[in-house]
């Protein structure tokens, strides 16, 4: 492995979300450090180990896990049923759900037949709704093509085959990828002659959608770009879990019959259109006509909040 080399970190989860992210670092040039590069070799007996030890409860199938880990060969998105069978799963590892057998379906997503019959339907906390352009879910896309454009439009020219990382700012929106994505393709084109690090602020300044930007200057035949995006936390707000409570209200004469419904709401952690804080006393005053419970769950760190 070349000097110099930028590691990266990759993260995904079984709801299809999926973060990238380079370790910014820097060494004195008299300490640089030594990679050592070995090779693995990939046997049966050593992928059973590795599935073992990641998912010590599941079925012990390397097979069966490739439908649960985006980059484990899965070509197809995730159906929704998927994806809130997932998230369930992870709740009722950190929540005492009351004794029955858990049933999937649709109109309740769950139904936990026990001692009552309750329906428990799973919505997402979105921080916003994914069909403004100004949105998380529309803006990361937005970001991710421009850089997939500027790359190409750099090496349209033949430049060098360096590698660049880019950060954006959230409250600058993308309103022109193709204009975007050609400023920082001129911006590449003058770093023929940079070293490895982070560049100057003064560098993109007039590129108001940049917050960030890491050059790796070693050439690779295979150069990528790539976005490592940085994020504020925020706190849940308590009118938009308003807003989710009265919309799954109004869909509650669909549902099948049971005793009780309750209402869960997901905060992704690993994904940053959902991610944000919320606190034991988040839903004060929050009650509904037609769910027995409300509760947010915020998945990896297992955090619960709930009415009562």
């Amino acid at each position: 492995m070349p000097p110099n080399t930028v590691p990266l970190v990759y993260a995904s989860n079984g709801a299809g979300n999926e973060v990238t992210s380079a370790i910014v670092f820097q060494f004195p040039k008299k300490e640089q450090p030594k990679y050592t590069v070995h090779d693995l070799q990939v046997s049966d007996a050593f992928m059973q180990k590795v599935v073992n030890e990641l998912d010590p409860n599941g079925s012990g199938d390397p097979v069966a896990h490739s439908g649960h880990y985006p980059h484990a060969g899965r070509a197809t998105a995730m159906k929704t049923s998927e994806i809130e069978q997932y998230y369930f799963e992870m709740f009722r590892r950190d929540y005492p759900l009351p004794e029955g057998a858990v049933e999937y379906g649709d109109k309740p997503d769950v139904i936990v037949r026990g001692a009552r019959t309750i329906g428990i339907e799973i919505r997402k906390f979105f921080l916003e709704e994914g069909s403004l352009p100004d949105s998380e879910q529309i803006q990361r896309k937005a970001r991710e093509a421009v850089i997939a454009k500027a790359h190409h439009l750099y090496q349209a020219h033949a430049g060098k085959k360096f590698e660049l990382t880019f950060a954006f700012d959230r409250s600058v929106h993308i309103r022109d990828q193709t204009s975007v994505a050609q400023k920082i393709a001129d911006l590449a084109a003058t770093l023929q002659k940079s070293e490895t690090g982070q560049l100057w602020r003064d560098d993109f300044r007039h590129i108001p959608e940049l917050s960030f930007a890491y050059l790796n200057a070693i050439e690779y035949p295979d150069a990528s770009w790539r976005v490592s995006q940085a994020y504020d936390g925020v706190f849940m707000s308590l009118d938009k879990l308003r807003t989710i409570v009265e919309e799954k209200e109004l869909k509650a004469k669909d549902y099948r019959p049971c005793e009780t419904y309750w209402l869960l709401v997901v905060v992704d952690f690993m994904d940053r259109a959902q991610d944000q804080e919320i606190g034991v006393d988040s839903l004060a005053g929050l009650t509904s006509q037609v769910f027995e419970k409300i509760i947010v769950y915020k998945t990896c760190f297992g955090q619960i909040a709930e009415t009562h």
